[in-house]
Parts: structure tokens; sequence; C-alpha cells
């Protein structure tokens, strides 16, 4: 590994994974700029989408599915909710295009419509505060208290201005 990334460095490589935010985006664009006409391209509002993806980042189970897969749930959930008709076909066309496999998307739609679901009730509210503090033994206490007075602080380094 430490080779490859000597060889990465030396070439500069910028290898980045593609994310469900990347496919969203794109799935999107493709979508409203190829298939909707101009007055109704406000039916799919790409914030909610957005909105729904990152609640759906919040449960550890979305990190095991495919980046285009979760994606194209997501939208695909949206389009029967808004009951855009004319979208559904194109989805399907996305879908092949993407190769995903039929089983697979329905499996991830049924997740994200329960992640949803959950999201947007009120069993979903603002974390009880007193439940997120941190707790650790007496033996981690005091090695994070030393290791706290190993760090060497650097000093600041000042900014001027051109």
């Amino acid at each position: 590994m430490r080779m490859e990334k000597i060889v990465l460095e030396k070439v500069c490589w910028k290898v980045k994974a593609t994310t469900a935010f990347q496919f969203l985006q794109l799935y999107y664009h493709s979508l409203i700029q190829e298939t909707l006409p101009f007055e109704r391209r406000n039916s799919l509002n790409f914030e909610r989408l957005e909105a729904q993806l990152k609640a759906c980042h919040c449960r550890i189970i979305f990190s095991k599915a495919k980046p285009s897969v979760l994606a194209l749930s997501i939208i695909g959930l949206e389009i029967q909710a808004q009951k855009c008709a004319e979208l559904t076909e194109r989805v399907g066309c996305l879908q092949k295009h993407s190769k995903i496999n039929g089983r697979d998307l329905t499996f991830w739609q049924e997740l994200v419509s329960k992640c949803l679901t959950e999201y947007s009730s009120n069993k979903c509210s603002k974390p009880n505060v007193q439940k997120l503090k941190w707790i650790v033994s007496g033996r981690t206490a005091r090695q994070l208290k030393h290791s706290y007075y190993r760090i060497t602080h650097l000093p600041t380094i000042l900014e001027t201005v051109p």
C-alpha cells in the first residue's frame, strides 16, 4: 500500500470514489434536462432529494448500498410520491444503463422508504443531550490526559496582506 501511495503521488493521480450524491446529481440532471418540459422542471426538487440522501446516510445500513442504487432508489421513490408518470419510464432506462438489478433496486427502495418514514415521524426528534456524553474508564481518561500534554503546540503563522 505504501508503494501504491508513492506511485500515485509521483504520477499525480487524483483517485476519488463516486458517491451517491454525485449519482444523485447525474440522475437528477439527466431526468430533468432531457425529459421534462421547462414549465414542469420544478416538480422534482433537488434540495429535497439531497436531504433524503443525508437522512439515509445517518443509518449504517446504507453504507452497504452501492451509490448508484441508493441514488436511483431515492429518485424513484420521489417520482412515485410526486406521481410523475413521464419520468417513471426514464428511471427504468437509467436502471438499465447503470446495470442495476431490479431486485436490488426494490430492496433498497423499501429500506429508503422505511428510513424516510421513520425520519419524518415524531419518533425521530431532537436527541437527549444527556445520552450524548462520552463515558470512558479512568484508565482511558488518564491515557488521554497524558497524550494531550505530549502534543507540541506550533506557533501561529502571521498572515501578511499583499
